[in-house]
C-alpha cells in the first residue's frame, strides 16, 4: 500500500515528505560540493537560495561570502557585511569583514569599526586574529578596558617599536589619575573598590596636566560602576510643582543628547524652539554634548546657549547615549521628554503628550506617532516611511490632531514605549530609576528596559495617538549599532524573557491597524499622505549583469534558463511544469543537463520537479547581496520565459508562455543538438 493513502483510501495522516531542494540543510550541502569543485556559480545560487529563505542563518551568509570572494571580488565586501550583520559577535565574521574592507580598500571603515570588537575580544581571548587588522587599518596605539567586578581591567597595543608601557588616565570629569600600564598586551588591572558614578580611560602623551579630553579613548569606555544619581538642585522640584500646578501642565525638561550631524541637530532644535510658544506647558531644552568631535555642531550649540535658548551640558568626555540621557535627566527637577536629535516636533505637541501622560495615575511614558517609530509606526507597523520635511509634518500632526480631537482615535496602551521620544513622568523616574548605564551598552535598547521595569512597578505606558513627530532614524553610531542592539538585547532577554515574544505578537495582532487606517484614510483624502511617493518597486532588475564578474568565472555545468512568473498566470505554470517534466524525463548521460531557474515563484509541482531550483524572490535594497540580474550572469543564463504581463526587458531571448509556447518544439527548435528533441 503506497504511503500517501490510508486504510481506507484517504491521504494518511502526516504523510508530506519534505522535498530535499525545501531543506536548507541539503542545499548548503550542494552549495559547499559546487564550492570545493570550483563551480561558483552553482555556489553561489545554493547559498544564495538558503539566504533569501533563512536570512538569519550565518551558515548560509558565510559560505556566500566564501563564494562571492572567488567569483565576484567587487560583491566580496558586501557579502562579508551581510554576514556579519546576522551574527555580529562572532571573532570569525568580524575579521572576515575586516579583511574584505582592507582588500576593498576601505581602510576607514575597518579602522571605526574593527576597534568596536577589541573589548570582547580581549576578554575572551581571541584578540589575535584582530590584531594585525587593525594595524593594518592604520591604527598605532589602541587598547580595551571593562569592568572586572569592582576593578577595570584592560589591554593596551603599542605599535612597534614602542616603549613598554603607556601612559593611562583614569577620569571622570572632574577627578583624574594617572597610571603606567604594560603596551606590549598584557592584561592590566587596576584595584577601583566601589567607585561609583561613570569612569573613562584614555591613552595621554607623557606630559604633565594633560585632561582626558586630550587622549585617545580605550574601547569600552566609559565604564559606569552604578545607575547615575537623579538628583537636583535645592528646590528645583518646589518649583516645579507649583509651576505644574498653577499651569494644569507638567513642567517638562527636553533632554535632546547630541554627537554630530548639524544639519540634524540644527533643525530639530529650531522646530522645538519655534514650538515653544503654542504650548502651554513650562519647558527647558536640555542639549548634552556628548563630546562632538565636530567643531561647527559646537560653535552653533555654544551660540545658542549664549542667548539663553538652550541649557547646554557639554561631556567631557563621550559617555555613549544612554550615559548623555541620564546626564540630563539628572538635571530635570519635573518630568522629562527624551527627544533624539533627527526628530522634527510641530504645534503644541507638548501639550497634546502631556495630557496623554495625565490621563491617568498609573501612566509612566507615552510616545507619539513616527514615520519611523517602531510600534508607533505610520503608515506600516514596524516599518520606517520615509522622513517629512517641516511642512509635511505641519500638515500631518495637525490632521493627525484633529482625528483625535474627534474622538476617531484614542490612546492605546503598549508594552513599551519608543524613545526618540518619549515623555517620561518624574515620580515613575524617582521611583524606579532613570536608564540602564550599568549593563546596557552606550546606546539601544535602554528605553525598552526602562518601560519594563516601569511595568513591573505596576505602571503603563500609553500611545499619544493625538500626536505625530517626524523621525529621520539616522544611526548615531554607525555600523557599531548593529553589534550593541544584539549585546543589549541579550541583556533584555535575561531580564524579561517574555517580552520579545510579546512583542512579536503586538506586531502581529496589530491592535492599532483601525487607528492606523482612520488616519491614512484622512491624510489621503487630503492629500497629506507623504509615504505615497516611496518607492514601491520589488521587481527584480530586468538584464542580466556582467560588470563586476570576471571573465574567468568557469561556465556552468548545467545549461540554466531562466523562468519569470507572475502569481495569476496558470497557463504559464503549465508550460513551465510541461518543460520541467520533459527535461526530467529525456535527458541523457554525456550531454549538459538543463535546468529551470524560477524566479520569485514556485508551485508544489514545480518544487517536486528535479530540474527546478525556485528562488524566493530578492530583498530590497541594499540587503540583496546577489541580485538575480548576478545570478544569471554567473550562470551564463540568458534566455528568460516570463508570463505574457512580466514587463521584462534585456535578456537575449525573451520567451512569452502564452497558449502558443510549444515546450517540446521550443526546446528541440532552441537546442537542435540535445536528444530532448520531440520523440
Amino acid at each position: 500500500m503506497p504511503d500517501s493513502v490510508g486504510s481506507k483510501g484517504a491521504s494518511a495522516p502526516f504523510s508530506f515528505v519534505c522535498l530535499p531542494t525545501r531543506r536548507d540543510d541539503f542545499l548548503l550541502g550542494r552549495a559547499v560540493s559546487a564550492y570545493k569543485a570550483g563551480q561558483w556559480a552553482e555556489a553561489a545560487l545554493y547559498a544564495e537560495t538558503v539566504c533569501r529563505r533563512t536570512p538569519r542563518s550565518d551558515i548560509a551568509a558565510l559560505l556566500r561570502a566564501k563564494v562571492l570572494e572567488a567569483c565576484s571580488p567587487l560583491r566580496a565586501a558586501a557579502a562579508w557585511y551581510a554576514a556579519w550583520r546576522v551574527a555580529p559577535a562572532s571573532p570569525l565574521l568580524q575579521d572576515g569583514l575586516l579583511q574584505a574592507w582592507l582588500a576593498a580598500g576601505e581602510r576607514d571603515a575597518a579602522a571605526c569599526l574593527g576597534p568596536v570588537f577589541l573589548p570582547e575580544r580581549c576578554r575572551n581571548g581571541t584578540q589575535a586574529g584582530l590584531l594585525p587588522l587593525l594595524h593594518a587599518a592604520g591604527l598605532g596605539a589602541f587598547g580595551a578596558c571593562w569592568k572586572q567586578g569592582e576593578d577595570i581591567e584592560g589591554m593596551v597595543f603599542a605599535a612597534a617599536g614602542a616603549g613598554p608601557t603607556r601612559r593611562l588616565l583614569v577620569s571622570d570629569g572632574t577627578r583624574q589619575q594617572v597610571f603606567d600600564v604594560p603596551a606590549n598586551g598584557q592584561r592590566f588591572r587596576i584595584p577601583w573598590g566601589a567607585a561609583a558614578g561613570v569612569w573613562s580611560l584614555a591613552l595621554v602623551p607623557d606630559a604633565a596636566g594633560v585632561s582626558v579630553t586630550s587622549g585617545q579613548l580605550l574601547q569600552g569606555s566609559p565604564l559606569s560602576f552604578v545607575p547615575a544619581p537623579v538628583t537636583f538642585e535645592a528646590g528645583a522640584r518646589e518649583r516645579a510643582t507649583g509651576a505644574r500646578k498653577a499651569q494644569g501642565h507638567a513642567a517638562l525638561g527636553i533632554v535632546i543628547p547630541v554627537y554630530g550631524k548639524l544639519d540634524l541637530v540644527s533643525r530639530c532644535i529650531d522646530s522645538v524652539l519655534a514650538s515653544l510658544p503654542h504650548n502651554r506647558c513650562s519647558a527647558e531644552i536640555i542639549v548634552v554634548d556628548d563630546a562632538s568631535p565636530d567643531p561647527a555642531l559646537r560653535k552653533w550649540l555654544d551660540r545658542k546657549a549664549a542667548a539663553g535658548r538652550i541649557r547646554l551640558l557639554r561631556n567631557p568626555f563621550n559617555l555613549g547615549f544612554i550615559g548623555a540621557c541620564n546626564r540630563g535627566i539628572a538635571m530635570v527637577p519635573g518630568d522629562v521628554l527624551l527627544l533624539n536629535a533627527d526628530a522634527l516636533v510641530h504645534g503644541d505637541w507638548l501639550d497634546r503628550l502631556s495630557a496623554a501622560l495625565y490621563s491617568a495615575g498609573d501612566i509612566a511614558s507615552v510616545t507619539p506617532w513616527s514615520n519611523n517609530g517602531e510600534i508607533s509606526s505610520l503608515p506600516d507597523i514596524g516599518v520606517a516611511a520615509p522622513a517629512l520635511d517641516e511642512a509635511q509634518l505641519a500638515r500631518v500632526d495637525d490632521i493627525v490632531a484633529a482625528v483625535r480631537d474627534a474622538g476617531l482615535t484614542a490612546e492605546r496602551e503598549l508594552p513599551t514605549c519608543c524613545g526618540f521620544t518619549m515623555l517620561m513622568r518624574r515620580r515613575v523616574i524617582d521611583e524606579i530609576g532613570g536608564l540602564d548605564d550599568v549593563d546596557l551598552r552606550r546606546g539601544y535598547n535602554e528605553e525598552v528596559d526602562w518601560c519594563l521595569r516601569a511595568r513591573r512597578a505596576g505602571y503603563r505606558h500609553l500611545l499619544a495617538s493625538g500626536v505625530f513627530v517626524a523621525h529621520s532614524g539616522t544611526a548615531s553610531f554607525g555600523d557599531e549599532k548593529i553589534l550593541r542592539v544584539v549585546q543589549n538585547k541579550a541583556v533584555l532577554a535575561a531580564r524579561y524573557p517574555d517580552h520579545e515574544m510579546e512583542y512579536a505578537r503586538f506586531l502581529s495582532d496589530d491592535p492599532l491597524a483601525a487607528m492606523r487606517q482612520v488616519i491614512l484614510e484622512r491624510l489621503c483624502r487630503e492629500g497629506a499622505d507623504w509615504y505615497a511617493d516611496r518607492d514601491e518597486d520589488a521587481s527584480l532588475p530586468d538584464a542580466p549583469e556582467k560588470s563586476d564578474v570576471p571573465e574567468s568565472v568557469p561556465p556552468s555545468a548545467v545549461r540554466w534558463i531562466a523562468v519569470r512568473l507572475e502569481a495569476d498566470d496558470a497557463v504559464g505554470y503549465s508550460k513551465t511544469l510541461q518543460l520541467a517534466r520533459l527535461i526530467a524525463s529525456r535527458s541523457t548521460e554525456g550531454e549538459p543537463p538543463f535546468a529551470l531557474l524560477c524566479l520569485g515563484l514556485g508551485t508544489e509541482a514545480l518544487w517536486r520537479s528535479s530540474v527546478v531550483n525556485v528562488l524566493p524572490p530578492e530583498p530590497d535594497a541594499p540587503k540583496c547581496v546577489i541580485p538575480d540580474s548576478l545570478l544569471s550572469t554567473l550562470l551564463h543564463c540568458t534566455t528568460v520565459l516570463a508570463s505574457p504581463s512580466c514587463p521584462i526587458s534585456g535578456w537575449e531571448e525573451i520567451v512569452r508562455l502564452d497558449d502558443r509556447f510549444d515546450p517540446a518544439a521550443w526546446l528541440a527548435a532552441r537546442h537542435p543538438e540535445s536528444s530532448l528533441s520531440p520523440a
